[in-house]
């Protein structure tokens, strides 16, 4: 079948920005897997200073290889009330140069470390027993693929250089600098992902097929682009969260037309970006966030408060918290009267953890069960507890402004607010060791068509029935507000963890005896047994009183 040039060419171009995509898809999404709740505590720690916090955004952005992966978390916590928006602005500007650094890295002529790296990622993958270990091998193949991908991206836009473009295309692009700049901004949003289209970009500079004036268009389209992802992707309901994402926007747009309008003063002092276009191009990109990082970290109060206003005096209705679901205890009437919003929040709360209770109770049942959709059927329930938990921590955001407005952030009613949330939260991650950790190892059974020993079994469900004590015991230690005795409670927590290395100790005097259930069911056995302990360990970190 024949197949014409330039069809050939733009399939090839097709195929290797895919690739490119895939890889850093593949990268990302198992960083956030296997290391989202390190970046997390990272990022929550970027209250103390403007600069804490914008090396927080810059960090986290390197490591996520994306910008939107870092706003999207930041702005989690802006909407659960553990991160101020003022604070968040500045991680996110830090994250934006963060996605600059991480595509020059990228762009480094690492042609050699392709191949290495993707035969290391597939011997992490394949042969690590731990899952961390193989999601390191998929971070290393996606890094692996996307400096594959850049190459397949010179060698494909290579034959296009010796060729000449039509002077008339140039001359048009050239003085269509808007044109460029839009163009690249709906590509980075179909492709969402700035720094792909960077590189991209910075790989046809780099071959002589497009010039430094529109490759600077083009770059700046690029950071508008992926503003604009951020913007569509962020729910309105929070006002926070979204102001956040829209001072990012608004910040890059800014900017963009700014350095387009006064692109004939910028353009003669091009060259001191570096020698050859495709270095320019991406150092262009560094410096353009740098300079986004100069002139609006010092004023991030003022941007804060302006995009609030904006938002508030624009559509104040539609800006709802997350919480103001039918049915639910959150009154949102009362969020500017402290004492009793707190009470709709402990009452929703006590909802959830009663839904926890459930879920938590019928968990050993998933390991009897003969058909894969009872098990997913199960697990579905837990989405009712992620969502409860979502409007507690919108609601509560709400509040916590309020209280902070009218008695300041050291008060009694902060401390009270803290401890809802800390219930709440724990509560559904004892839902999540549920429906992602026990329900995997029941799948896991399933397939291999084994059974727990009877011995085995009883073990689990004793051990099973103390945690599920432990789960009642705490809440009713959080209906009492605190008046279970902590000597108490931590003796029970002691008890089950000796019950558990017991249950460990005879399971593996059974391996050693040879029985032939217990060695088919050995793996699923001790990781349920750690599972049940990681609940354990949950309720032991929530502070009493």
């Amino acid at each position: 079948m024949f197949i014409s040039p330039k069809v050939e060419f733009l399939l090839s171009l097709a195929g290797s920005i895919s690739l490119l995509l895939w890889g850093s898809y593949m990268l990302r999404a198992a960083v956030e897997k296997a290391y989202s709740s390190k970046i997390s505590t990272f990022i929550c720690s970027a209250s103390g200073s403007r600069l804490k916090s914008f090396s927080c955004g810059v960090a986290s952005a390197v490591v996520l290889q994306s910008t939107t992966a870092t706003i999207l978390l930041t702005t989690s916590f802006v909407s659960a009330g553990l991160l101020s928006l003022y604070v968040a602005i500045v991680v996110i500007i830090g994250a934006d140069l963060g996605s600059a650094f991480a595509a020059r890295i990228l762009f480094l002529d690492l042609a050699f470390l392709a191949p290495l790296l993707l035969l290391m990622g597939l011997c992490f993958h394949r042969f690590s027993k731990t899952w961390k270990r193989q999601q390191l091998g998929r971070i290393i193949i996606g890094l692996g693929l996307m400096l594959l991908a850049i190459q397949l991206i010179k060698q494909v836009v290579a034959p296009m250089a010796a060729q000449p473009v039509s002077p008339e295309l140039m001359a048009f692009l050239t003085s269509a600098s808007w044109l460029v700049l839009v163009i690249t901004a709906l590509s980075t949003w179909i492709a969402h992902s700035g720094v792909a289209v960077v590189l991209v970009v910075a790989s046809m500079a780099g071959t002589g097929i497009i010039s430094d004036e529109i490759s600077t268009s083009a770059v700046l389209g690029a950071n508008v682009g992926s503003g604009l992802i951020a913007l569509l992707l962020v729910s309105r309901r929070n006002l926070d969260a979204y102001s956040a994402v829209l001072a990012n926007f608004l910040m890059r747009l800014l900017l963009s037309v700014i350095v387009l309008i006064l692109s004939s003063l910028v353009l003669p002092y091009i060259d001191l970006l570096g020698g050859e276009p495709g270095i320019r191009t991406i150092n262009f990109h560094i410096a353009f966030n740098a300079v986004l990082a100069i002139l609006f970290v010092p004023f991030n109060v003022q941007i804060a408060n302006f995009c609030k206003s904006l938002l508030e005096s624009r559509q104040p209705e539609n800006i709802l918290p997350e919480s103001h679901a039918p049915g639910s205890c959150l009154d949102p009437k009362m969020v500017k009267k402290p004492v009793l919003a707190l009470s709709c929040a402990r009452r929703e709360a006590f909802r959830l953890a009663d839904n926890t209770e459930a879920l938590f109770m019928r968990a050993m049942d998933m390991f009897d069960v003969t058909d894969r959709l009872v098990i997913e059927q199960f697990v579905a329930r837990d989405s009712e507890i992620n969502a409860r938990n979502k409007a507690i921590q919108g609601y509560l955001s709400e509040v916590r402004r309020t209280i902070h407005d009218k008695e300041g952030a050291d008060s009694g009613s902060e401390k009270v607010l803290d401890g809802i949330l800390r219930f709440s939260t724990t509560m559904e991650n004892i839902g999540d060791v549920v429906s992602h950790n026990l329900a995997r190892l029941a799948v896991k059974r399933l397939d291999r068509d084994v059974r727990f020993s009877s011995v085995g079994s009883d073990e689990l469900r004793e051990v099973h029935e103390e945690v599920l004590k432990l789960i009642q015991l705490e809440i009713t230690n959080f209906s009492a507000d605190g008046m279970v005795k902590s000597k108490s409670r931590g003796k029970m927590i002691d008890s089950i963890r000796d019950l558990a290395k017991e249950s460990m100790a005879k399971h593996r005097q059974r391996l050693s005896n040879r029985k032939s259930n217990s060695m088919s069911t050995s793996s699923i056995h001790q990781d349920t047994l750690r599972d049940l302990v990681q609940v354990v360990n949950l309720i032991a970190n929530i502070k009493m009183g």
